[in-house]
C-alpha cells in the first residue's frame, strides 16, 4: 500500500513538470497574430489634367506617378477620336499647358511648363507640335556662356506675346543654396520660322536688392 502511494505521487510530479515544460516552449514563441503590419505606401500627389481645343482638334495634357518618376501624357484626339500621344518622363510638376502660335507654320504648337520642388531644383519647358497623326518635340537650347554662369537651377518659365521668357536666380561662388546673392537672369526664347528649336535672343541681369 505504501508503494502504491509512492507510485502515485511520482507519476503525479511527472505529469505536472511536463505541463510547465509545454507552458514554457509555448509562451516562448512569437504570437504571429501581435506581428506589426507592414506600414502602407503613400499614394502619389495627384497629377495635372487639362484640356485644350484648337478645333477641330482637340489636346489633352496629363501626368501622373510619383514625384521624380512622372509621366507626361499628351494626347491629341479629332471628334473624340485619339489620333497620336506623345508621352515623356518629367522630374518636376506640370504647373500649366497652353496652345501657341508661335510661328506662320501649319500644324498646332503646345507647351508644357514644369517646375521642380525645394530649393536647387530644375525647371523645364516642353514643346510639341503637332499635325494630324504626326508629332514632333521642340527643344530648348543649352544654357552656355554668360548666360550659364551663376546658375543652379530653380528656373521658371512664362510665355509673353510670341516668346519664351526663363527666369532664375544667380549665385555667387559661396554662396549657399538658401541665399543666392547675384540677383536674377531673364532670358528670352523665339522659334524660328520652319524650325523647331528655340533660339535665345536676350539675357537680362538684375542685381539683387539690398535688404
Amino acid at each position: 500500500m505504501r508503494t502504491s502511494s509512492r507510485l502515485l505521487l511520482a507519476a503525479s510530479l511527472l505529469a505536472a513538470t511536463s505541463c510547465d515544460s509545454a507552458r514554457e516552449t509555448t509562451t516562448g514563441q512569437p504570437n504571429p497574430t501581435t506581428s506589426a503590419a507592414p506600414e502602407a505606401t503613400p499614394a502619389p500627389p495627384p497629377g495635372f489634367n487639362k484640356t485644350l481645343t484648337a478645333a477641330p482638334y482637340t489636346f489633352v495634357v496629363r501626368s501622373a506617378g510619383r514625384l521624380g518618376q512622372r509621366q507626361l501624357l499628351v494626347r491629341a484626339e479629332q471628334d473624340g477620336q485619339e489620333l497620336t500621344t506623345a508621352q515623356d518622363s518629367i522630374l518636376g510638376e506640370v504647373k500649366d499647358a497652353q496652345l501657341v502660335k508661335l510661328t506662320s507654320g501649319p500644324g498646332s504648337e503646345l507647351l508644357v511648363f514644369v517646375e521642380g520642388a525645394g530649393s536647387g531644383s530644375y525647371g523645364e519647358v516642353r514643346g510639341y507640335w503637332f499635325g494630324g497623326k504626326d508629332w514632333e518635340r521642340m527643344s530648348m537650347p543649352k544654357l552656355s556662356g554668360p548666360a550659364a554662369r551663376g546658375y543652379q537651377g530653380q528656373d521658371k518659365f512664362r510665355l509673353q506675346g510670341k516668346e519664351v521668357v526663363r527666369t532664375f536666380p544667380v549665385y555667387g561662388p559661396t554662396d549657399a543654396n538658401c541665399c543666392p546673392s547675384g540677383g536674377t537672369r531673364t532670358i528670352r526664347y523665339v522659334l524660328p520660322e520652319k524650325s523647331l528649336t528655340f533660339r535665345q535672343v536676350s539675357v537680362v541681369n538684375e542685381a539683387a536688392q539690398a535688404q
